[in-house]
């Protein structure tokens, strides 16, 4: 499809520019692509620059050697606490590992209305691998086919399944279904890793004015990687639908993430299942 041309299902999903992914990136592009990358991750370390805000990793080992592996797709999942989770939740990287795995780095969802509203933001965005996402629209639209795609050529994908910043850190939401999708669509089952972000908000405000904020620390937990291949199977023989499907795999994910807030104490106990019970699981 040509640059200039306007893409008219993205017109109906409400995405105003054309789709801004080629299919064959050229070297050109993807020189541009490792520029906005690395300016983006640049700007991300001043706020942790010269002590001006703490930045503590747990069990980094872990999720390096996931990075390394370029033979199995990566689905990270994390909390959402501020607007800008992501780049900073990044930081954890040095700068010469973000370069030496720059052709891993994260495709992630974001929302169509905040991050793709002009040409220029879309094209930036775009470069530094966030995908337009349209609330609404549902786990059948053409961020979520393209980040399908990118998981079936072994890439990480990052999604937030609270679908938006929780204001209220104490009380967890119901994980949208597009991870369930995700997981479901992959030729190649992915490694599943949680992540829990601490206090992120002390460094970026969730409400405006939005600006930088010192002399805090943030903590960033590495959980478990693991796959749902096996429940992806179980559930394969029972009779029901891809929606049921599709809910039990995005549960069994929302599960393993709030325990991991549990765990670190961020969550109350039994927070996870307290999730679950405003939201019955299916019975299979």
């Amino acid at each position: 499809m040509s640059g200039t041309m306007r893409d008219k299902t993205n017109d109906k999903q409400g995405f105003r520019f054309a789709w801004p992914f080629p299919k064959k990136p050229s070297f050109l592009y993807r020189i541009k692509s490792y520029m906005t990358m690395s300016l983006v991750t640049a700007c991300s370390k001043i706020m942790f620059l010269g002590g001006s805000n703490k930045l503590i990793c747990h069990n980094k080992d872990i999720f390096v050697k996931l990075l390394q592996n370029e033979k199995q797709p990566l689905i990270t999942v994390s909390n959402h606490r501020s607007n800008i989770d992501d780049p900073l939740m990044w930081c954890i990287l040095k700068f010469r590992e973000f370069w030496r795995y720059k052709d891993r780095h994260r495709y992630t969802l974001a929302a169509h209305n905040i991050c793709f509203t002009k040409q220029f933001h879309t094209t930036m965005f775009s470069l530094g691998r966030c995908v337009p996402c349209v609330r609404g629209e549902g786990v059948y639209q053409k961020g979520m086919d393209y980040c399908v795609e990118m998981l079936n050529d072994n890439k990480w994908v990052h999604i937030f399944p609270e679908g938006k910043v929780c204001v209220a850190a104490n009380e967890p939401l119901r994980f949208k279904w597009g991870v369930g999708r995700l997981i479901m669509d992959s030729k190649t089952d992915p490694l599943i890793l949680p992540i829990w972000c601490k206090d992120m908000e002390k460094v970026w405000p969730i409400h405006p004015p939005y600006y930088p904020k010192f002399g805090n620390s943030v903590e960033v937990y590495i959980g478990e990687p693991f796959s749902l291949s096996e429940l992806k199977k179980t559930i394969s023989y029972k009779s029901l639908t891809t929606e049921e499907m599709r809910k039990i795999i995005t549960d069994e994910v929302q599960t393993r993430m709030y325990q991991l807030g549990e765990k670190i104490g961020d969550l109350p106990k039994g927070s996870a299942l307290e999730v679950l019970r405003k939201n019955p699981p299916v019975e299979y």
